[in-house]
């Protein structure tokens, strides 16, 4: 839930365990708090985390600066929709993935990103990897892109003999035992 360093005043801790009450108990847009951090400070507090949507951050500020002696609210939330738009404009920007679109899929939920669908090789969905996992509130990156594997090396071809060299003779096959007597022979398949 939220997370209170040790060093917080009680009365900042109370203010800590009130706002994350509120949004709990508000019956309004439900708010994971589980995906949220708070800290305290003087009747101040600094909200962070991720919400999937936007109306998820308003709430979640409304919700706190109306707690008992909180004197202001410091949002600093990730929305996931937000998070999904600034992957794809990085794909869409960087020339290892741009030409990759409309390949790539986005999705977000609390910071998680997922990136889904088909590219041309290994390397752009390596890239694209990279690239989502830079833009600033990605927590991870789950890259389940499909591409196709690298060729494998071919198997080394049988030599041909060199012009003007002997074939190479093939062991004559082993006789097959002779029956013993009183046994019939059978004839070899022609």
């Amino acid at each position: 839930m939220a997370e209170t360093p040790t060093t917080l005043s009680a009365q900042d801790n109370a203010l800590i365990l009130a706002a994350a009450d509120a949004l709990n108990s508000y019956p309004g847009v439900r708010v994971w708090t589980d995906a949220l951090v708070f800290t305290a400070r003087k009747g101040i507090i600094e909200i962070s985390g991720h919400v999937r949507t936007h109306a998820e951050k308003i709430v979640t500020e409304d919700v706190i600066i109306q707690v008992n002696n909180v004197k202001d609210v410091i949002n600093k939330l990730y929305v996931d929709t937000d998070l999904e738009i600034a992957v794809a404009q990085a794909l869409g920007k960087d020339a290892r993935t741009r030409g990759s679109f409309p390949g790539i899929l986005v999705g977000s939920a609390f910071g998680e990103i997922y990136l889904k669908g088909n590219v041309a090789s290994q390397d752009i969905k390596k890239a694209a990897g990279e690239i989502a996992a830079k833009v600033d509130g990605v927590r991870n990156v789950v890259n389940a892109l499909e591409a196709p594997e690298p060729p494998k090396p071919a198997a080394p071809a049988a030599a041909k003999p060199a012009a003007g060299a002997k074939p190479v003779a093939k062991p004559a096959p082993k006789p097959a035992p002779k029956a013993e007597e009183g046994e019939e022979e059978t004839p070899a398949d022609e």
